[in-house]
């Protein structure tokens, strides 16, 4: 019975803690936002008494889960051609603009990180995905 308890209180403290850093991240950048998690993150470890072996058994789930559904995002998004081919009015200018907002401002982001060779552009106003490509 405990062991369950443990099972639910550990999915309880990750989708918590899934929902904070999806409101909290984006907004602190950099040192803040780590450093607030964190405390968080130790906070409730002692608030449920969540055993640490646990915790690392969670929170490498709930990171895969997460690897696995941006990893399903990037592959529905369309190549540069194909993205050109689907919206042949965003290429005004000799550049590319977005086909939700209409913005030029479009940056390429790393999937997995900045060093990252599966990438994608992202609409810079919008925050949305555009297409992707591949750093050979």
């Amino acid at each position: 019975m405990m062991v369950l308890l443990e099972i639910i209180g550990g999915l309880i403290f990750f989708g918590f803690m899934g929902f904070l850093s999806l409101l909290l991240l984006p907004g602190l950048f950099g040192c803040l936002g780590f450093l607030f998690i964190v405390v968080i993150l130790g906070s409730l470890i002692v608030f449920f008494s969540l055993n640490l072996v646990w915790v690392i058994v969670f929170g490498s789930i709930y990171y895969l889960c997460m690897a696995g559904f941006k990893y399903l995002r990037y592959n529905k998004l369309p190549t540069y051609d194909g993205y050109l081919s689907t919206h042949p009015n965003v290429y005004q200018n000799g550049k590319v603009c977005c086909s939700f907002c209409g913005a030029e401002h479009i940056s390429h982001v790393g999937l997995f990180g900045t060093r990252g060779k599966l990438r994608y552009y992202v609409c810079l106003r919008c925050r949305n995905w555009l297409y992707r490509f591949k750093v050979l």
